[in-house]
């Protein structure tokens, strides 16, 4: 008879060690990790982030993602694209043939190193520099420079009437940065010395043409800003071996199909204030990309753009061919 008490005793210690069925409480499991993939994209910098699965044309841009870069892969049909989640939270559809999945190590960093500033907060662009590069987008040539955290990079055509000169900022020192346009500046250095003061916008979208949007020639780094291991290889070989390699943040809406008048269809939106760069601050991890007209002069051969972002400005070098 003494053995029922210890038997249901024993139940009892048993039923307890379980949780009450029906219970509430939140399971301390961590949530599946999303399946990650690598961006590959040879011979480019980055791909489009589109919201539209299908990137039917005209696409509906929304970022950029950069080769090299480790994204999320949240949804996928085997179909043309994926849809991704980028490292700073953007989301968007990307083409999958560009995605290599399974990747377990992290990427190599975007940007290896910062471009020196000087003791008067310049960061001066040099080929072949520490936070210096060079890239091809939409058939332009693009400088970028990387300084405390911010990237400023420019590209600058010649549209026959005017010097277009694009311009993006894309910030990630953690503190706003602030952009003003009236302090942006394009300075003939050769053959003549002189300012070429930039042009109202509300004057340029008063044209009663589109001339500004055309590209007649596009502007290359100058031969003399590159570091002496890099100053006899040429453009084709710089291009190739680039130790501090960028995203592209030059806003794709704002590229030309066709450098051609007589063929012209823009991608360009028709409203040029709508594109122009806006005075204003980046926020930190956020960026903004716009464009500038200056005075041009025909004659002219070597071009310093400077762009003053937050505490330091950032100095490019440009040249034109003199036998185009």
């Amino acid at each position: 008879m003494l053995a029922a008490p210890k038997i249901l005793i024993a139940s009892a210690l048993l039923l307890a060690s379980f949780p009450a069925f029906g219970a509430e409480e939140t399971p301390n499991i961590a949530p599946p990790a999303l399946p990650s993939a690598i961006v590959k994209c040879p011979g480019v910098t980055s791909i489009p982030l589109t919201a539209d699965a299908e990137q039917a044309l005209p696409m509906r841009i929304v970022g950029s993602v950069a080769c090299g870069e480790i994204v999320s892969v949240l949804s996928e049909d085997e179909g043309y694209t994926a849809r991704v989640r980028t490292p700073n939270g953007q989301e968007g559809y990307v083409a999958r043939m560009y995605l290599v999945e399974g990747v377990n190590a992290s990427p190599a960093p975007v940007h290896r190193a910062f471009a020196d500033v000087s003791s008067t907060g310049v960061a001066r662009w040099s080929a072949g520099a520490p936070g210096c590069d060079e890239f091809l987008s939409h058939g332009r040539h693009v400088e970028s420079i990387t300084a405390n955290g911010v990237t400023v990079q420019v590209s600058v055509q010649d549209t026959g009437w005017k010097y277009r000169a694009n311009i993006a900022i894309s910030n990630q020192s953690g503190e706003k940065v602030s952009v003003s346009t009236r302090i942006i500046t394009l300075d003939e250095l050769q053959p003549t010395l002189r300012s070429l003061p930039a042009s109202d916008v509300r004057k340029i979208a008063g044209t009663s043409t589109h001339q500004v949007l055309w590209t007649s020639s596009n502007a290359v780094p100058s031969p003399s800003a590159a570091t002496v291991k890099l100053q006899n290889t040429s453009d084709a070989q710089r291009l190739a071996y680039r130790e501090s390699a960028a995203p592209d943040y030059l806003n794709a809406k704002m590229t030309l199909a066709s450098d051609r008048p007589a063929a012209f269809e823009r991608t360009e939106s028709p409203d040029i204030q709508t594109i122009a760069l806006k005075n204003g601050s980046v926020a930190a991890g956020q960026s903004s990309a716009g464009v500038m007209w200056f005075d041009r002069d025909p004659s002219a051969r070597e071009l310093s753009m400077r762009v003053p972002v937050g505490d330091v400005v950032y100095d490019f070098a440009f040249a034109f061919d003199p036998k185009k």
